[in-house]
């Protein structure tokens, strides 16, 4: 049998949606020595110290995350996942928003389970950000003529 991509990432999801930091711990593989997620946002390689901090802070998060696979391609033993992280977020005063972010994540897949060992993770721009990048051709250029 492979490797669920779909099934590791939505129980990832869960794990966050539970606000369960040791929970989404159980997903990295944070003490092998080349655990590293950058982050274009923040612009720092964060190690596995550091990244369990931060899982921390999921504690305190208000938003509903999932995953949308896009592909993922098994090496045996490791596998690479590009998916698009969605995380719903309600405030009182805007309503209703989501953050839409890259996720590309080298999942080594043998052993006591799949574990994240490297991530990367960028925004995803909006079609009015998109459009500013050149002349994409996305969406937000319907109906201009």
């Amino acid at each position: 049998m492979g490797f669920d991509a779909q099934g590791f990432l939505d129980r990832y999801a869960s794990a966050y949606n539970d606000r369960s930091p040791e929970g989404m711990r159980t997903f990295f593989d944070l003490s092998d020595p080349r655990f590293a997620v950058f982050e274009d946002f923040a612009g720092d390689l964060i190690d596995g110290e550091a990244y369990s901090a931060m899982l921390e802070a999921a504690f305190d998060a208000t938003g509903r995350m999932s995953f949308e696979l896009l592909r993922c391609d098994d090496f045996g033993g490791v596998a690479v996942l590009h998916a698009i992280q969605k995380v719903v977020l309600a405030d009182v005063e805007e309503g209703m928003g989501e953050a839409r972010i890259r996720a590309t994540l080298w999942v080594k897949t043998d052993g006591d389970g799949p574990r994240v060992v490297s991530a990367h993770f960028s925004a995803v721009p909006s079609a009015g950000e998109a459009c500013d990048m050149g002349g994409c051709g996305c969406a937000g250029h319907l109906g201009e003529d």
